[in-house]
């Protein structure tokens, strides 16, 4: 047990002290010590002022230490700053493309917080975070405007349909989804077990999507284009959760025909596999065309809607949010082809802990059956 150490000359200048507190704060750490002389220990005192003990023992360590002067609030000129760029020498950098600094291999035309943080990295050996690039340009009063989001669903059933997707998450998860758990299931029939997986398309344009990003205030964007010219594909794909494992394929029209395509392949890469696929109402997914497939398949297939105008129920949305990020905004391709591989590519080497994050799930807690 730790106690102050007064002796006592210093007790009758803690008491002229207490006699004549300027300060609340100061007056409550003179008496913390005087209390501590007198044996009181720690843990009461800490009961008794209202605070954590480590700070009794802080406070008893500085007086042991430095005596009164130790107890005084120690002064702080803030943590030096870490981002050396004068206003100037931002301004000139946001000036230019990133994709003019080799080193950092990106074909971006725009500064987005991620790439200015590669850059200081590679050009000035400096590690720092977002946030804290964010704080430096706002000190010099360079402007960074990001927009709001805002989701709202007029969906009467939207509490029913949004708890049993997370009904569904939780069984997949578990390891206990069935057949029986989807709505107006068979019950006559066995129970199967069942995989869960989120679908939806996105589409590819040759015209680069224009995202966040750095520019000087006063001056203009630019992004290279096709022109008048803007050829697109459409990307599909089906997210398995929790494993993360997904289906993407890539079409150039966005009809029933291509939905039934892909929900096809879905059920012939694994034929004795039953499917729950969470979906949302576009045209193309709840057109009658779709039902003598949706018949034929019953025993395999069950498509779940999520509420409408309700994409954060989709987890595939935040796939493509992370796509579009890192792929299509502010970059222009050679040619739609080339958009579409470099994608393609890109699905194929993003790591399992970021499909893992983007579901939310623990990578750790994941167990792997051969």
């Amino acid at each position: 047990m730790i106690f102050a150490e007064v002796s006592p000359e210093a007790n009758e200048v803690l008491l002229e002290e207490l006699k004549q507190p300027s300060d609340a704060k100061w007056y409550r750490r003179i008496k913390i010590i005087h209390l501590s002389s007198q044996q009181m220990p720690v843990p009461q005192l800490a009961t008794f002022f209202d605070c954590c003990t480590a700070t009794v023992r802080e406070y008893i360590q500085r007086y042991n230490t430095h005596g009164l002067a130790g107890l005084k609030r120690q002064s702080s000129h803030g943590a030096p700053t870490k981002i050396p760029l004068t206003k100037s020498e931002w301004e000139n950098l946001l000036h230019q493309s990133p994709s003019q600094f080799e080193r950092l291999h990106t074909g971006a035309r725009n500064w987005t917080q991620t790439l200015v943080v590669e850059y200081l990295h590679q050009y000035h050996d400096i590690t720092v975070t977002q946030p804290a690039v964010s704080l430096c340009l706002k000190q010099h009063n360079i402007a960074w405007n990001r927009g709001k989001l805002k989701v709202t669903s007029p969906d009467p059933l939207y509490t029913v349909k949004r708890k049993r997707i997370d009904t569904f998450k939780k069984k997949a998860e578990q390891g206990t989804l069935t057949s029986h758990d989807v709505p107006d299931a068979d019950l006559s029939q066995p129970a199967r077990p069942a995989k869960l997986s989120f679908f939806d398309s996105t589409d590819l344009h040759w015209c680069p999507d224009v995202g966040h990003s750095y520019v000087p205030q006063g001056t203009q964007m630019r992004v290279n284009s096709p022109g008048l010219a803007n050829p697109w594909y459409a990307l599909f794909g089906s997210l398995e959760y929790p494993s993360g494992e997904g289906l993407y394929t890539i079409h150039e029209r966005k009809r029933h025909q291509e939905v039934r395509a892909h929900l096809q392949m879905l059920l012939d890469s694994e034929p004795d596999t039953f499917r729950i696929v969470v979906l949302d109402s576009a045209s193309a997914h709840t057109t009658p065309k779709l039902d003598a497939f949706l018949t034929q398949h019953h025993d395999r297939l069950a498509l779940v809607f999520q509420p409408t105008y309700s994409p954060h129920c989709n987890l595939i949305e935040r796939l493509w949010r992370l796509m579009r990020g890192q792929m299509t905004h502010n970059q222009f391709y050679n040619s739609l082809k080339e958009l579409a591989e470099a994608v393609v590519e890109w699905l194929e080497k993003l790591p399992l802990s970021q499909f893992c994050s983007l579901m939310g799930i623990d990578e750790t807690q994941l167990v792997f059956v051969e």
